[in-house]
């Protein structure tokens, strides 16, 4: 398939969108696993680990590929087959489909390029579907609705909203500790009501402004985060960590490591809202999403880098100062990672108590690194909730089309308030589980997340694609 270069023009117009997709995928990533990696690194070192995440790294970049291009052929089937996404059953998607010729139909056809593209610039819409500037709904439920039976499209359905309420239960924990420690409240419980709601509120009622907020909130943190890494690396050089690696313990990474670098799929369909249905912007998504997750991998491998540098693994004892005569230096049992993993602290608590017993002069870096981890989870914490709430909303227009198809104003709006509402009560019991357990942080994150991540998203996913590459819709033609 031949490539085409849009204008200059034409790309500086959408740099901003395209740059609001490569902050929003690094927004969504760069939260739990930065937190928690370092902490599993005790045993594995630091070998074991940048083998594990780029393993992970290049299975994400498939990832984004092949689900690009799913949800490409889901934006065709709903123009072009008429599927009654009414009916999911997958042999009326297959009698639709073959009601139209692929040589009639296949978007290299003249007849799918939009009233204003050139050749240059094929869309997925064809001059009489294009004319309104209409687009089809994308979202993770209907991707899966029409591409998998009706039994696994229920179950895959409840699998997404199940990873998104845990995602949000995590970032609601760490969210209200982290504002507990900047602000010095005693208690975290305190935090969270105010810190769930007025998030929710915006991810729900407020949802334009959520993207250029999370865009420079995310550019905001990632600039924290280089200065911590660049001091810690400084300090480094003083206290001379001995970093130790054992392959054998390798898969003390592994559930973190899918956290950190894995899911970006799942924002796709939600960025896809922000472009339009033609070649070039379609392949700078692509390219806007992999260096957002290249950006997310590069990061963590600094941070768990400096954190090794300065926190000793398991051995208080393995550090050595500059400044002592004999060269070694004994460290309080209690501040190293395997103490930590053992305590359930995210990484950011040893590493700072390092630094300031060895290090006073850099005593700042805590408050430094407190803020990056308040505007981290508070990022996190949004655009799940709003991912959340783009994926409820799917599922309420999709059942109403089934139950009332009507599009009048008055049951245009009844759906939307039963959107806001369905809406509400997911976010609610993200709020009343992070309030009821307020110290499990680390377990949500490494045990329930991955768990979801690696084997309920990964199994539902690999049908979706296996089912888009084969039968009818493998020679569809995608850009």
């Amino acid at each position: 398939m031949a490539v085409f270069s849009p204008s200059a023009t034409t790309f500086y117009s959408n740099i901003t969108v395209y740059l609001q997709c490569y902050f929003l995928t690094i927004a969504y990533m760069l939260g739990t696993g930065i937190l928690g990696l370092p902490v599993t690194l005790a045993r594995a070192g630091f070998t074991p680990f940048l083998f594990m995440m780029t393993i992970c790294l290049v299975a994400q970049i498939i990832s984004i590929i092949l689900i690009t291009d799913a949800i490409q052929k889901l934006v065709y089937v709903q123009l072009h087959a008429e599927i009654s996404l009414a009916d999911n059953d997958p042999t009326n998607v297959k009698e639709s489909y073959d009601g139209i010729p692929l040589a009639e139909s296949s978007v290299t056809d003249e007849s799918c390029f939009s009233d204003g593209d050139s050749a240059e610039e094929r869309s997925l819409f064809s001059k009489t579907e294009s004319s309104s500037d209409e687009m089809p709904a994308v979202n993770i439920f209907i991707l899966a609705k029409v591409f998998l039976p009706k039994i696994l499209s229920c179950a895959s359905t409840m699998n997404f909203l199940f990873y998104f309420s845990v995602a949000g239960i995590s970032y609601a924990l760490a969210g209200s500790q982290a504002y507990a420690e900047v602000f010095h409240i005693n208690s975290a419980l305190t935090v969270t009501p105010f810190f769930c709601w007025l998030l929710n509120l915006l991810a729900v009622f407020g949802r334009k402004l959520v993207s250029p907020l999370v865009s420079v909130l995310t550019l905001f943190k990632g600039s924290l985060l280089l200065v911590a890494a660049i001091i810690a690396f400084v300090v480094g050089t003083t206290v001379h960590d001995r970093i130790s690696n054992d392959f054998r313990y390798a898969g003390d990474t592994f559930m973190l490591v899918t956290v950190a670098v894995g899911g970006t799929y799942l924002t796709l369909p939600f960025l896809f809202t922000k472009i339009k249905y033609v070649e070039h912007e379609i392949r700078y998504l692509r390219i806007s999403t992999t260096f957002g997750l290249i950006t997310v991998y590069i990061l963590e491998i600094l941070w768990c880098w400096a954190t090794l540098d300065v926190v000793p693994q398991i051995d208080p004892c393995s550090v050595s100062l500059s400044q002592t005569n004999n060269g070694t230096y004994c460290l309080p049992p209690d501040y190293t990672l395997q103490s930590a993993a053992e305590n359930g602290e995210i990484s950011t608590i040893p590493f700072t108590k390092v630094i300031n017993l060895v290090y006073p002069q850099y005593r700042w870096i805590a408050t430094l690194i407190s803020l990056f981890i308040m505007v981290s989870i508070t990022v996190s914490y949004l655009y799940n909730a709003t991912v959340l709430a783009h994926t409820v909303e799917g599922v309420i227009a999709s059942w109403w089309k089934e139950s009332w198809n009507k599009s009048d104003f008055m049951e245009v709006k009844c759906q939307n308030v039963t959107s806001s509402l369905a809406n509400i009560v997911f976010l609610s019991v993200i709020f009343i589980v992070a309030m009821f357990n307020p110290k499990s942080f680390l377990e949500v994150v490494e045990k329930m997340m991955s768990l979801v991540v690696n084997f309920g998203l990964g199994f539902f996913m690999s049908i979706i694609v296996w089912k888009c590459t084969s039968g009818k819709y493998r020679d569809l033609d995608v850009l």
